[in-house]
């Protein structure tokens, strides 16, 4: 795909798949392939397609149709770095590709089963669109009808759709997959009242994201079924690096240290949150530990200041860039300036809809700031996590870091998971010398369902296959 956008992403999922993608537990499966064969050296990678899989538009699937996706993928992926591993993608059958690596790299398979932005796989004839040009022509379950801007996009039940029987049910993005529904509608409703006014109503059926107050006052309703996912996102804070005053790290530092975390978690996740330093999730298999803890939840004014002077800090606009559809992004906003204010940083706020949003900080000028919920990404470990803040691809902070994107291909190659967390615990300490990112805590997310809603599993995109209504 050629967003990382998580609403897009939410629905793509559903008419698009991939060759290799994450089961329930987080664990590289075959979905388009029967699975892969790896040389001795790690420098071939042999990919064996299922036969008889039907795109939308009643072609079948083969090797040139994979080799073509992927290769778009490389000039407009959203995380086309992750196939920088690769030199080359060989069609050595109708139905199997060769992947020829630049070098042996022990975590390819799963970086490139990352659902970001994921590399799905397209008819060869769509190879050469533009970014969101194409058909919208995929292998999945549901097929596309329409998108009306600021109403709706509509899915349809599609009846060719093969389904992986080597699988007992759905297992992550992978898996079995049944539709049972005839039509899908994903409604755009920005305002959260009206989003839970219309689940009371039966208007909706699921709910992606129920506000925490609304969550507590439907506990006792019969009608509805919630869901709490804990951790379910990183609460961030992006810095440009681009442009004053924020291309001055002494200045990233000032504002890393003028952040009351504990205040921006507890007024922007409503609650449902914990305190957290680490680029990882606690207790996960590359939790890094106390590295950074030091630079955490300080609301240190007067050091703030200090650092400002250092700095050479003279007043300049500090532009915080967010958006008005996503609750978090703004009221994370809102905190943020004020801490930064009374730091003596001259802070306003940017806010916008969320495809403006996404547009301007595409741009390398423009904003300092930027608020931002990642929630894909550290769910897929540190490969995927990191890839979103290193080069070839444009890092989210504009400016890549050299020396971040050479622990980045160190990580990727560490033949051992000890080695690979020995270098993490690097990383972990480069993010707090460079100051590019602050990371402001963990947020859960709370979902909700009409009760007549059956087969639903929180999962990181709602998956409309396996659901039925009573």
């Amino acid at each position: 795909m050629s967003t990382s956008s998580q609403a897009s992403r939410n629905i793509n999922m559903n008419i698009y798949e991939t060759l290799y993608g994450f089961s329930e537990d987080v664990n590289p499966i075959p979905i388009l392939a029967e699975g892969v064969e790896i040389s001795d050296d790690g420098l071939t990678y042999v990919f064996t397609l299922r036969q008889g899989v039907k795109f939308h538009n009643g072609k079948e699937m083969t090797a040139r149709d994979v080799k073509a996706s992927l290769e778009r993928y490389r000039k407009v992926g959203a995380t086309a770095n992750l196939l920088s591993p690769v030199k080359d993608i060989e069609i050595t059958g109708d139905y199997e590709v060769t992947f020829h690596m630049e070098a042996a790299t022990p975590t390819f398979l799963e970086a490139f089963s990352s659902p970001r932005a994921p590399a799905v796989i397209i008819p060869e004839e769509d190879a050469d669109t533009e970014a969101g040009k194409n058909s919208f022509v995929g292998t999945g379950p549901y097929k596309f009808v329409e998108y009306v801007p600021d109403s709706h996009v509509t899915l349809e039940r599609f009846d060719d759709y093969t389904a992986d029987t080597r699988y007992e049910g759905m297992d992550g993005f992978g898996g079995k997959k049944t539709a049972w529904l005839d039509k899908v509608t994903f409604r755009i409703i920005p305002e959260p009242g009206a989003q839970v006014a219309a689940l009371e109503a039966g208007e909706v059926h699921v709910l992606e994201q129920i506000p925490m107050p609304a969550a507590r006052r439907l506990e006792s309703n019969e009608d509805i079924t919630l869901y709490e996912n804990m951790p379910w996102a990183f609460t961030t804070f992006i810095m440009n690096l681009n442009v004053p005053p924020t291309d001055n790290v002494k200045f990233r530092e000032a504002v890393q240290v003028a952040i009351n975390m504990e205040e921006v978690m507890a007024i922007s996740s409503e609650g449902l949150y914990q305190l957290n330093h680490r680029w990882q999730y606690p207790g996960s298999t590359y939790d890094p530990g106390d590295i950074g803890a030091e630079y955490y939840n300080l609301a240190d004014v007067d050091r703030a200041k200090a650092l400002l002077e250092e700095a050479g800090y003279n007043g300049e606009e500090f532009v915080i860039l967010t958006d008005s559809n996503i609750p978090q992004h703004g009221k994370s906003a809102v905190v943020i300036a004020e801490n930064l204010k009374a730091a003596g940083i001259n802070a306003v706020i940017n806010q916008v809809d969320w495809p403006t949003a996404l547009n301007i900080r595409m741009q390398d000028e423009g904003w300092n700031g930027w608020t931002l919920q990642m929630g894909i990404e550290p769910f897929l470990g540190p490969v995927g996590l990191i890839a979103t803040l290193t080069s070839p691809a444009r890092p989210h902070f504009v400016k890549p870091d050299p020396e971040l994107d050479a622990l980045y291909q160190e990580l990727i190659s560490g033949t051992t998971v000890e080695a690979r967390q020995e270098t993490f615990k690097k990383i972990q300490q480069r993010m707090y010398e460079l100051f590019a990112v602050v990371k402001v805590g963990d947020s859960g997310l709370m979902q909700a369902a009409r009760s007549n809603v059956k087969g639903f599993k929180p999962y990181r995109y709602p998956r409309v296959n396996d659901l039925w209504i009573e």
